[in-house]
């Protein structure tokens, strides 16, 4: 590339900074297109170039709250989210807007598996049936019929829920969909 003089070269950044088009400031200038590309790619390269388009409604301190409220369990989802900011700070964002920000902070979308509601009795009588009958033999286990009951649904509706988590993150309480089959009068 043929060196030109500082003059053109700081004429190329002033019309670069001003938006205008690689094709106009070359014929503005007296350069090729090759040359004011290159130029446009070192003020990329140095931060001072904005990239345009329109400004983040939400700032990096409302990113941080939004993964706070995910991660404590707080909010379950988008939607969730997206309502407690209007509440708290009156900020009108979408939906997407918040799984996009989610996203963006590293964390994944998964349907929520569905579990059976355990209480703590629950849990013991399980174990210690497991315990009771874990030598049986194949033939054992080919006399046993199991059926299931009735489910009702107390919680919620059999529908898909969503939850999200970090890809390190382990399943815990709030990222499982409990299901009741039974409930005793």
């Amino acid at each position: 590339m043929r060196a030109i003089s500082n003059d053109k070269a700081n004429n190329i950044y002033s019309l670069l900074r001003s938006k205008k088009s690689n094709s106009k400031i070359a014929k503005q200038v007296g350069v090729s297109r090759t040359t004011v590309q290159k130029y446009r790619s070192s003020l990329k390269m140095s931060g001072n170039f904005d990239e345009g388009g329109r400004p983040s409604l939400i700032s990096q301190r409302m990113v941080n709250y939004i993964r706070r409220l995910v991660t404590l369990g707080r909010k379950n989802n988008a939607v969730e989210t997206q309502k407690a900011l209007k509440e708290e700070f009156g900020m009108s964002v979408s939906d997407s807007t918040v799984r996009r920000v989610l996203k963006k902070a590293g964390f994944i979308a998964f349907v929520k598996p569905q579990k059976p509601l355990l209480r703590s009795q629950n849990i013991v009588k399980r174990l210690q049936w497991a315990k009771s009958h874990q030598h049986w033999a194949m033939d054992d286990w080919k006399r046993v019929i199991f059926s299931d009951e009735t489910k009702v649904n107390r919680f919620a509706s059999d529908g898909k829920a969503y939850a999200w988590k970090l890809p390190h993150e382990e399943l815990n309480s709030r990222h499982v969909q409990q299901t009741v089959s039974y409930l005793p009068h």
